[in-house]
């Protein structure tokens, strides 16, 4: 039998998917990070929902209204709310591979994101399309008569095309690609220990702030030129960001005294990031503009990485522990992504341009799109074919019961 060192590397350098590791990694999982993704993905309903009356964001309905306090906090989570979930996918990576070799992994991303993304583009972003066409009055017809011009009249703003909210599927997945072989180099014992001696500074209080430099100077110097609209393609300033926060969530994942010094200062971390969103607010409320255009970026990326300290710190420090309600949401959050934006422009079709009160519109909305996301949900899983199109795991009656009885165990 060979030997194995503490990252699942046998002495041939080749990763093997060892029962043992696997249920040791179950028994130490990070359910923080879980925590921190259920959380950010149901607070994009409320994000999402409120683009309909906003001038920030793209939403597939717009009806932008006159709404200050909003227009504030979709900037503030703007920054912030996605680039969690791309260091959360960093962590999960590290995990990973740690008892997948990199076919194993690579297969599982596939199934994962390529897929699920695919299936999306096909069968929830064309409804949603259309519904935005006939809101504009671009198009009349059924929705099958509209499928052709989805596929065939040019991306959007142009044209139909538009995968929305999917990309950061597709953007993952190609960061999956770019930094596999990386990630493998960074699994090895002799690599990691030099990562670590290289990153003892970022182990020391406020001086983990030095990580957010090279991004705040990769922004300074490309969102002026590519304010980007997530076509992968032509989306240099957003894509540096996100390449970099998957690959700083993998690092941070491979030193526990990093994790430890995030959670030690994770209320400077809180107060910082309210004072920044308190300045801004101020300076947009008052009349005084914004924050000037060329400190922007990197002014944008230190509110991200102080609320992304804040929000590891605390989720470590308080919600390292599983429940009943977070076995269902851990499983359903994935799907929930995908399906979402669904209710929420149907509901925001419905009612964007009624005569009522814009924050009344706007709970009808959310509270809409919640259980009808949720009922969609339970109807895809329930559907051997369509569940793996979504990537939705099989989930067995009884689950819930065996799953809290292990932890109690």
């Amino acid at each position: 039998m060979e030997d194995y060192t503490p990252f699942g590397i046998t002495s041939d350098r080749s990763f093997v998917f060892d029962k043992m590791a696997e249920e040791m990694n179950r028994n130490d999982r990070a359910y923080y990070l879980d925590w921190i993704r259920i959380g950010v993905i149901l607070l994009l309903v409320l994000f999402h929902s409120a683009i309909t009356f906003s001038t920030h964001g793209d939403g597939f309905i717009r009806y932008p209204q006159s709404v200050p306090v909003m227009d504030i906090g979709l900037w503030f989570l703007s920054i912030w709310i996605m680039p969690v979930l791309f260091v959360v996918s960093g962590f999960a990576s590290y995990r990973a591979l740690q008892y997948r070799t990199s076919k194993q992994y690579l297969r599982e991303r596939r199934a994962k994101l390529l897929i699920p993304f695919l299936a999306g583009l096909l069968l929830v972003c064309p409804p949603m399309v259309y519904l935005r066409a006939l809101f504009m009055g671009s198009f009349e017809g059924s929705l099958l008569q509209f499928y052709p011009h989805f596929f065939t009249e040019g991306a959007y703003p142009k044209g139909y095309f538009n995968w929305g909210h999917l990309w950061f599927l597709i953007y993952l997945y190609v960061f999956t690609l770019i930094l596999l072989p990386l990630f493998m180099r960074m699994m090895r014992e002799r690599t990691r220990a030099l990562l670590v001696a290289a990153s003892a500074i970022l182990e020391k209080g406020v001086w983990i702030y030095l990580a957010a430099i090279p991004l705040m100077f990769t922004q300074t110097v490309l969102s002026p030129f590519f304010p980007g609209q997530y076509n992968l393609f032509w989306d240099w300033a957003h894509f540096t960001l996100y390449l970099g926060l998957v690959l700083y969530g993998f690092l941070f994942a491979t030193n526990d005294r990093i994790l430890d010094n995030i959670q030690r200062i994770r209320t400077v971390s809180l107060v910082l990031a309210i004072l920044l969103f308190a300045l801004e607010a101020f300076l947009q409320i008052s009349g005084m503009g914004t924050v000037p255009g060329p400190i922007s970026p990197a002014y944008n990326v230190l509110i991200l990485f102080a609320s992304l300290f804040a929000a590891l710190g605390y989720a470590r420090r308080f919600l390292n522990q599983p429940s009943r309600v977070y076995y269902y949401l851990h499983r359903a959050s994935f799907p929930f992504y995908i399906l979402h934006f669904f209710p929420i422009t149907v509901a925001s079709y419905l009612i964007a341009r009624r005569d009522l009160n814009v924050w009344l519109k706007y709970l009808i909305i959310v509270v809409f799109a919640y259980p009808s996301t949720l009922m969609l949900y339970e109807i895809i899983r329930r559907i051997p074919v369509v569940r793996s199109l979504f990537g939705v795991k099989p989930f067995e009656e009884g689950t819930l019961k065996r799953d809290v009885r292990a932890e109690r165990a």
